[in-house]
């Protein structure tokens, strides 16, 4: 795709960046694709939904919800984490609405304005994000004919009782949800234990047995040994790691454990030593008789409870070496920021193969991602970019970009680092990879952080926001993408940018039109007309006058504009129906007063550029009355000055006289 070649791009203001910078590569971006995909705290798809409403067990007060959204299409739902808050709203919603669309929304980074074009939407918010404009997000929906949620604690929902009505979900009982998740699965839905596990928890601890018992059964052996494994996973191996941590009071012992639940599995344990010892160093732990009086590598296995027998470090009890690390984290507050710190550092160490410090990074992310530390994600994030380590930067970014408690100030610092031209190239790549597992859930915003890059950064980041573009675009928000690019290509905007940022912003924009205008469907008329959410010719007008502008003052640099200006001329042939509304915005699109600001006066302009397409087009078969038809009903109205456009006029008006007093 040569999109990255389109047009000369000057960096103004940018001296500090570096040209060219690292890229991840296009697995690790499926990769955390997926893995944000299939995490419904993060994203809400049309499968994941059904899913969901599939497997849900009402809340006790589930038909007082439905009345209030029915009544006043806003509520605001209370209760801890795990009560079943949100899917509690997203069933009402579908009960009032079945198949309707449910997004997130973020107050804090997306405009209310953007309801009144959605259409009727549901809409769920978290109260952790922010609720600075709920009120005017309220009245939109509410404008728009959609539902709108906010979900949260009591502490921060109940402040919003002037706004919306607030209750508290009374859950269902978990033993409930547990059997309704497994229910398929033979033995388990009665197992006896089940209960009491459950019996103090909440909908969300029963669906996080249920998950444990889905990933226990394939494995297969002994029913009981299956059972017990299960229910130690289920309480975080919280006995045995607590009687563990009592019994290995040395701190450089309780290191190994740690460091052993990082690495693992690993072939060697000479790494789990290393990553010890850093740790010990960090903590400031002092060893009488230094690496002497370490634990012997003997025995470290049995030291750290890893599997004996085996080479290396294995853990084969299902979940218990990320238990390991969450009970150090909770357990010795004191030391969270350092152990933190740690696992950050890690995946730098020269003891540390790849494979592994790309592991460590995505367990750095999720655990301090948990714990609101926010900061360190991304001062993490930052450090790895200016080293261009991508793949590091890009595994914490896109991992936390959209966690209810670190996910806004992650996005923050994407944005600030997207409209800062100082920021280190390989971050600019990133951040514009990182928007695609991003905008899989909060669409808009991954296209304000892409939209910001382009306008910041060099042919090259223009390449890869273009990329990430499109993929958003195949990947279901289409229409986003379409009014994102037509918006880029406007020559002017409310935003006070310098002529050089808004020029490379309307080139990205071009590009990206192009990419999108460049498909067609099977009867020859372009998918940007057609779809679920076509666009009206008219709609492209800006898109093609970007174009049009760019030809006329440089050229898109190998992008096959000819090509793709007679796909859609051919449809205008092909389809009448749409021949006068394509063939209108054409003239619209290179109308001389239409032309691109600023740089002198060009050598060519848009219409002289449009006109010599539809010559080349019509040329293709001059025999063919549609194509001189199409050709002329655009070449006339932009021919000037206004004598030769009379010529013309006339002379085409003669000629079909000409041709009709011929025929018998």
């Amino acid at each position: 795709m040569p999109a990255e070649q389109f047009g000369p791009v000057d960096i103004d203001g940018a001296g500090t960046q570096n040209a060219i910078g690292n890229t991840v590569g296009h697995d690790l971006v499926l990769q955390m694709t997926s893995y944000v995909r299939s995490r419904p705290a993060m994203y809400l798809g049309v499968r994941e939904i059904d899913e969901r409403v599939a497997a849900y067990v009402p809340a006790r007060n589930h038909d007082l919800v439905v009345k209030t959204l029915a009544e006043d299409r806003a509520v605001a739902l209370a209760g801890p984490d795990g009560c079943g808050r949100e899917i509690t709203a997203i069933a009402a919603i579908r009960q009032l609405s079945p198949g309707i669309r449910i997004r997130r929304f973020s107050l804090e980074d997306e405009d209310a304005d953007e309801i009144l074009t959605s259409g009727d939407c549901g809409y769920l918010i978290r109260a952790g994000d922010g609720l600075a404009r709920l009120a005017r997000c309220v009245e939109a929906v509410r404008a728009a004919g959609g539902y709108l949620a906010v979900v949260g604690s009591g502490r921060e929902t109940q402040p919003l009782s002037s706004t919306v009505q607030w209750m508290v979900v009374e859950p269902p009982h978990p033993v409930q949800v547990y059997r309704q998740r497994v229910a398929a699965l033979p033995g388990w839905p009665h197992w006896d234990e089940a209960p009491r596990l459950l019996e103090h928890a909440l909908p969300g601890d029963a669906r996080r047995l249920a998950r444990l018992v889905a990933e226990a059964e394939p494995r297969g052996g002994d029913p009981y040994a299956l059972q017990t494994q299960v229910a130690r996973a289920y309480r975080r191996w919280h006995d045995e790691l607590a009687r563990w941590f009592g019994e290995h009071t040395e701190p450089h012992e309780r290191t190994l454990l740690i460091a052993a639940a990082a690495l693992a599995p690993v072939a060697d344990e000479t790494p789990v030593y290393a990553a010890a010892a850093a740790l010990a160093e960090r903590l400031a732990i002092t060893v009488s008789g230094a690496g002497l009086a370490w634990y012997p590598a003997a025995g470290l296995r049995a030291l750290v409870g890893a599997a004996a027998g085996e080479n290396g470090v294995v853990f084969h009890r299902p979940g218990y070496a990320h238990s390991a690390l969450r009970h150090a984290l909770a357990d010795y507050p004191l030391a969270r920021g350092e152990l933190l710190g740690w696992l950050a550092a890690l995946p730098g160490d020269p003891a540390i193969d790849r494979g592994t410090g790309k592991s460590l990074a995505g367990i750095f992310a999720d655990l301090a991602a948990d714990h609101g530390a926010a900061g360190q994600i991304i001062d993490a994030a930052g450090r790895w970019g200016k080293a261009d380590d991508a793949d590091l930067a890009f595994i914490a970014l896109s991992r936390t970009c959209l966690h209810p408690r670190a996910g806004g100030r992650v996005r923050r610092a994407l944005y600030d680092w997207s409209r800062s031209p100082g920021t280190a190239q390989t971050l600019k790549l990133t951040i514009a990879q990182v928007c695609e597992p991003l905008g899989q859930a909060l669409p808009l915003i991954a296209l304000t952080r892409l939209k910001h890059l382009a306008a910041n950064g060099n042919r090259q980041v223009m390449g890869e926001v273009v990329k990430t573009a499109v993929s958003l675009a195949a990947s279901g928000h289409h229409a986003e993408v379409r009014r994102a690019a037509l918006a880029w290509c406007a020559p002017g905007s409310l935003e006070n940018l310098a002529p050089g940022t808004r020029q490379r912003r309307r080139r990205a924009g071009t590009a990206l039109f192009l990419e999108l205008a460049a498909p067609v469907t099977g009867s020859g008329l372009p998918r940007i007309l057609a779809g679920d959410e076509p666009a009206d010719p008219a709609e492209c007008v800006p898109g093609w006058r970007s174009v049009l502008d760019a030809e006329a003052a440089a050229g898109t640099r190998g992008y096959p504009v000819q090509d793709v200006i007679e796909t859609w001329l051919d449809a205008a042939a092909r389809h009448p129906v749409w021949r006068g509304r394509l063939t209108g915005m054409f003239v619209a699109a290179a109308m001389p007063s239409a032309g691109a600001p600023g740089g002198g006066l060009p050598r060519m302009t848009a219409a002289d550029v449009m006109i010599g397409l539809a010559r080349a087009w019509a040329a293709v078969n001059r025999r063919d009355p549609t194509r001189r038809d199409i050709k002329e009903d655009i070449v006339l109205p932009l021919t000037r000055p206004w004598v030769l456009r009379l010529l013309k006029v006339g002379w085409a008006r003669l000629r079909d006289r000409i041709g009709t007093d011929r025929r018998p």
